[in-house]
């Protein structure tokens, strides 16, 4: 088989399961006549298997498949902060039941309704839906950068990182204005199964065919740049300070994040909750073959102009070509299941605490209506700024954690302190917000 047409071959690949997402994520809601409840949070009737995937999906994204492997080709050690998932699982084992149970008890379906009812103000609810899209957008646009990369390297400059932003952008579009959380769940069944074994299939045996393994390559990488295994890493600017307080950020900040409210709102118990965030550490070793790849990358002293793009380069020197294709499927797997649900969270912003504090008297039909119009708008808005603003993948990540975090305060406080109020958690997001900026 001839360079070109391994190259075809890995394509069409990527496109079959491009539709075969479509499909799936199309049918699961076609038919049915959503209320804004069954849209938004699947009727509150999740179970594990569904909260598995779906939280495994919107968690592990483009930044896990090729961020994680582009900085640990970068920087090396400081690549360690994703630990932080440690600390994260186990503040929500212990917080999520009161989210759930005051959504399931007042009818809440964004981290908006508990802002508002919590505090008695509707403006702290839309400042906060505000703030919660601006940071939402970047940790869109760098799932569709993913997406573009993967498409680029893997034909070989053939196809534009534009017209792959394009694509992917189009069909998560269509099946969550569809088909809202329940199509986003389904769709993630399938992706989060398939990133799983591509990380471990293929991504975990580069090093092996490189070096001859693990410790092989950790050797090699050893003489051609030992400052990747130390802080403050490769370039020098990452040590324990800034190790530490980005584990921290990132850890309390995890579940700040609007989408994965969505997620939670939308399991059928606690025990079906509280057992997916026992298991989530379990899937989070498919990072663990991303990184290696990273490394490898780094160890052959191969130079890259995006080093986003490591995990697909070293697939490309270690396999045939048409192996891309596999990697790319899973790598458009892990961009689409977290896009999908941010796109669908930050509609539900705008339709739920913005046009609905417009527009009081709104049905629900109407809202209904209203978000998946909201799908639309954000998904052209997100995908101008991914091709036009561009940005490294984990820089995009790190911006959102920054201001996502400044929910903290307001939405854990709110729950064990009953004298923190309105005009208390406004200023603090507020002084956050200018720190960081």
């Amino acid at each position: 088989m001839g360079p070109l047409s391994e190259a075809v071959v890995a394509v069409s690949l990527i496109f079959i399961w491009v539709l075969v997402t479509l499909v799936v994520g199309v049918l699961a809601g076609i038919k049915r006549k959503f209320s804004l409840e069954g849209y938004l949070v699947s009727g509150r009737a999740l179970g594990l298997v569904f909260m598995y995937v779906l939280m495994a999906g919107e968690i592990y994204s483009a930044y896990a498949f090729l961020g994680t492997g582009g900085w640990a080709y970068s920087y090396g050690a400081p690549i360690l902060y994703i630990g932080y998932a440690a600390l994260a699982y186990s503040f929500g084992y212990f917080y999520a039941k009161y989210v759930w149970k005051a959504g399931k008890k007042l009818g809440y379906m964004t981290q908006g309704d508990l802002f508002r009812d919590r505090y008695g103000s509707v403006p702290l609810a839309v400042y906060m839906a505000l703030v919660g899209i601006v940071f939402m957008i970047p940790y869109i646009q760098l799932q569709l950068q993913g997406l573009g990369y993967i498409l680029h390297v893997t034909s070989f400059g053939k196809i534009s990182v534009r017209l792959g932003i394009i694509v992917g952008m189009t069909v998560m579009m269509i099946y969550v204005a569809t088909s809202g959380l329940r199509g986003i769940a389904w769709t993630n069944l399938l992706q989060a199964i398939l990133m799983f074994l591509v990380a471990w299939a293929i991504l975990f045996a580069v090093p092996f065919i490189k070096f001859g393994g693990v410790s092989e390559m950790f050797q090699a990488l050893k003489q051609v740049s030992p400052q990747h295994l130390t802080l403050p890493g490769a370039k020098g600017t990452m040590g324990v300070p800034w190790f530490l307080s980005t584990m921290i950020l990132c850890g309390l900040g995890f579940f700040m994040w609007p989408h994965l409210w969505l997620s939670i709102l939308g399991a059928k118990d606690i025990r079906a909750l509280r057992r997916t965030y026992v298991l989530l550490p379990i899937y989070t070793v498919f990072i663990i073959p991303v990184v290696l790849a990273g490394l490898t990358v780094a160890a052959l002293g191969i130079q890259l102009s995006k080093p986003d793009e490591a995990v697909l380069k070293a697939v490309e020197v270690s396999f045939p070509t048409w192996v891309l294709g596999i990697v790319g499927m899973g790598g458009f797997a892990a961009a689409t299941s977290t896009a999908s649900g941010i796109l669908l969270t930050v509609s539900a912003l705008l339709s739920k605490n913005i046009y609905n504090y417009i527009k009081p008297g709104a049905s629900d039909r109407e809202l209904v209506l209203a978000t998946r119009i909201a799908v639309i708008v954000v998904a052209i808005v997100a995908m101008l700024l991914a091709i036009f603003a561009g940005g490294r993948l984990v820089a995009l990540l790190l911006l959102g954690y920054s201001g996502i975090t400044q929910f903290f305060p307001g939405a854990v406080l709110g729950f064990f302190w009953d004298r923190v109020n309105k005009w208390a958690v406004g200023a603090g997001m507020t002084g956050g917000l200018i720190t960081i900026t």
